[in-house]
């Protein structure tokens, strides 16, 4: 299985592993890795999840546990490169958010921190609501954009993401119980116009898990924090990556 990567910023013992969004890909992240690890002179790994981007693999018949799955292809990830790096930190957007927490629950001691934005860690009505309410715009082209990233399979990415969490099964998905295994420090960041998600997530993530947990709360924010308020986010994140390395 061939994944599509990239490294950016300079060279450092410290790593930082960007896990992008359920419609994402390594260019949809703009220049956001770069800056921040420009601004911290650590390394970056960027990369296209199975399925994604230019990364091969299919996303057809997607299964519940997906997020599951792809937490289980970051831990291979990190097992094939930690011997080069003493600190790693993983910075997940949305469902990268949420890999990034089953993550860091079963690889434990070799997570430095994580942040993440936009992460869930159940579903919410508003979550379904948010979902429900994007098919109809795919069908008017407004989610065409995605061909630049995806290719051909643009279509294949739009719907393993929008079917599977309408789907009664995943009505139960729940990763609560993983919250406990955290012990790393995070940066838990949401904006407050998040159509796809409430602020219960983040106080839940903040509740459950052990390390020591700062939140980021936006206004005048929806799902993707790092761009619509980058200047803050980078802020905090250099702050917060600052303090623990």
């Amino acid at each position: 299985m061939h994944l599509n990567h990239v490294f950016v910023g300079p060279a450092s013992t410290a790593l930082i592993v960007f896990l992008h969004e359920g419609l994402g890909s390594i260019p949809q992240w703009k220049s956001y890795p770069v800056d921040l690890c420009n601004a911290l002179n650590v390394r970056g790994l960027v990369y296209d999840r199975t399925g994604y981007g230019r990364s091969s693999g299919s996303l057809a018949d997607r299964k519940p546990d997906y997020l599951h799955q792809a937490a289980n292809e970051l831990s291979q990830i990190i097992e094939s490169i930690k011997a080069d790096f003493d600190q790693i930190i993983l910075y997940g957007h949305s469902d990268g958010g949420s890999i990034a927490l089953i993550a860091a629950a079963e690889l434990k001691n070799q997570i430095t921190a994580l942040i993440t934005e936009a992460a869930h860690v159940f579903v919410e009505p508003e979550t379904i609501k948010g979902v429900r309410e994007a098919r109809p715009l795919f069908h008017e082209g407004l989610f065409d954009g995605l061909k630049k990233y995806h290719g051909d399979r643009y279509k294949e990415v739009f719907f393993a993401w929008n079917d599977i969490w309408l789907t009664p099964a995943f009505a139960e998905w729940d990763i609560t119980h993983l919250l406990s295994k955290v012990h790393c420090p995070q940066l838990i960041i949401q904006g407050k116009d998040d159509q796809y998600g409430t602020l219960k997530q983040v106080d839940t993530i903040a509740r459950f898990t052990k390390g020591k947990t700062q939140t980021l709360v936006l206004d005048q924010c929806g799902h993707a924090p790092h761009k619509e308020q980058k200047s803050s986010v980078l802020t905090s994140a250099v702050s917060f990556i600052e303090s623990i390395c």
